[in-house]
């Protein structure tokens, strides 16, 4: 499958958007071009997007993350290949992205969090050199 992988740009705003939904996400074309914008000037983050014949068909956006209770690590805080598009090579080029970030900034390790739910997805980073860490809860609260 002929694809290539790139930085996200500004403009791919639509094509995220649709990726983004893709995982169960909603969003605006305009909030996407917004956080686009704010991955594209910080150094910790960064979105490679893969492309086939001018269509984004997946993304992955990487954190470098910091904490007083571990060591530094590249966190996928996305991960998103259409589902035509899977199991072609295009979730495993975008995860060896993940890699080359790591290794670029000295970090050691490359986390993910995955919904409990996404039993297949499980799958798909186990067959690639994740383990299963620990299973957590998530709590929010709204501010405003």
């Amino acid at each position: 499958m002929d694809f290539i992988l790139r930085d996200v740009q500004k403009e791919d705003s639509k094509g995220v958007k649709k990726l983004a939904e893709n995982l169960g996400y909603p969003s605006s074309e305009e909030k996407v071009s917004e956080i686009l914008e704010t991955v594209i000037k910080h150094n910790d983050h960064r979105m490679i997007v893969a492309e086939k014949q001018n269509e984004l068909v997946g993304y992955i956006h990487m954190v470098s993350s910091l904490s007083v209770g571990s060591d530094r690590y590249v966190e996928i805080a996305a991960l998103s290949v259409l589902d035509t598009y899977r199991k072609k090579g295009i979730g495993k080029a975008l995860i060896a992205e993940s890699k080359n970030m790591a290794e670029e900034k000295g970090i050691e390790f490359v986390r993910i969090r995955s919904n409990i739910i996404r039993q297949e997805a499980h799958k798909f980073f186990e067959q690639h050199g994740f383990r299963n860490l620990k299973t957590q809860e998530v709590f929010v609260k709204k501010i405003y």
